[in-house]
């Protein structure tokens, strides 16, 4: 039976139930363009005193500024919304975000510049500069969603990467399979200052932390290892309808990674792979075998794949013995060089 969903003007076809089911979960878990999948982490970010350039790896549960640095000693928090120059670096290596423009500020509601704030929410996949009064750590609880780096070409982004930590690749590592990237025009964030990267295979990437890298031309990098789902906001399984997640090496050189799936602060998702079986000597098809995973939390690793090879993996739930209701998990995907991926699970027992 063929749907038919209407959004707007738009008529959108879904050849199965299935897929049916998996888009109109898709629209109930999309809030004002918002992926609310629930998939929960939390990140630790260690501050010095001082200036800190942050990647934000999740969307805080607690969005407002207000509400993420309460009890803190942090009194200024910067997001930069404008394409950057070298000559910024250059001319001016000390962090100032108030002589600089592009910058939109919070300042803490103790400072005489409190109502000068104009940047009301944090959000996950984002750069921001982060002042503290003393040395501290936060540890953020936030959900995870499905999004790459968006690049602007020939200027100088803010952005970072998870990694393992320790662990994490060299810059020369991470950015070796990309030609837009693979230089020193990179700056990172010491004692207040930006210091240039000039040896990218002597230092290493740390988590939640970010930096100004250069876009040479157009780019869609991801990191070594790019991963991508059915869906935009991660995978999502209904007792008819399947998802899944692919793996293409965007290095030079094989690469090999793990899966495994994180349940801390969510929910287990029962899942299995879907296998492809075949009869008559691999000429006739026979059909799709699920092959289950352990519950609770496991791990699978896969093999080196190539420099431009990769592999889908197709997973289906396994609703067996679940009540019905929503569940949710993470897939964390964690490669050889060090870093490493996150990938929201969403399922539904009817």
């Amino acid at each position: 039976m063929k749907h038919v969903v209407m959004i707007g003007c738009f008529r959108i076809p879904c050849s199965s139930a299935g897929q049916f089911l998996s888009f109109i979960l898709l629209l109930l878990l999309t809030v004002n363009g918002r992926a609310e999948t629930g998939a929960w982490r939390t990140q630790t970010v260690s501050l010095e005193k001082g200036w800190n350039a942050v990647w934000l790896e999740v969307d805080p549960e607690a969005a407002t500024p207000e509400d993420v640095f309460a009890g803190k000693p942090v009194d200024i928090v910067a997001a930069y919304t404008l394409p950057v120059s070298e000559a910024q670096f250059a001319n001016n290596p000390t962090v100032n975000v108030q002589t600089l423009a592009g910058w939109t500020v919070w300042y803490a509601p103790h400072r005489a510049d409190a109502p000068l704030s104009r940047l009301g929410r944090l959000t996950g996949n984002k750069g921001y500069l982060v002042h503290a009064l003393e040395l501290t750590t936060l540890e953020m609880r936030g959900t995870v969603q499905m999004s790459a780096v968006r690049w602007t070409p020939d200027s100088y982004n803010l952005v970072g990467f998870s990694v393992q930590m320790p662990g994490g690749p060299t810059f020369k590592q991470f950015f070796q399979g990309s030609p837009a990237h693979n230089h020193n025009k990179i700056y990172r964030l010491l004692n207040g200052t930006w210091r240039r990267v000039l040896e990218p295979d002597a230092e290493s990437l740390r988590a939640g932390e970010a930096f100004w890298i250069y876009c040479d031309g157009a780019s869609d990098y991801p990191g070594p290892l790019q991963v991508s789902s059915s869906s935009k906001v991660g995978v999502l399984l209904t007792e008819t309808g399947s998802g899944n997640v692919s793996f293409l090496n965007r290095t030079v050189h094989p690469l090999a990674f793990t899966l495994e799936q994180v349940t801390d602060g969510n929910s287990d998702v029962p899942m299995a792979a879907l296998v492809t079986t075949y009869k008559d000597n691999v000429v006739g098809q026979a059909g799709d075998a699920p092959v289950g995973f352990p519950a609770g939390a496991w791990s699978q690793a896969f093999p080196e794949y190539e420099a431009g090879t990769g592999v889908t993996l197709p997973l289906a739930l396994r609703p067996q013995g679940l009540a019905k209701g929503t569940y949710t998990s993470l897939l964390k995907v964690t490669t050889d060089l060090g870093s490493v991926t996150y990938v929201p699970v969403t399922a539904v027992k009817e």
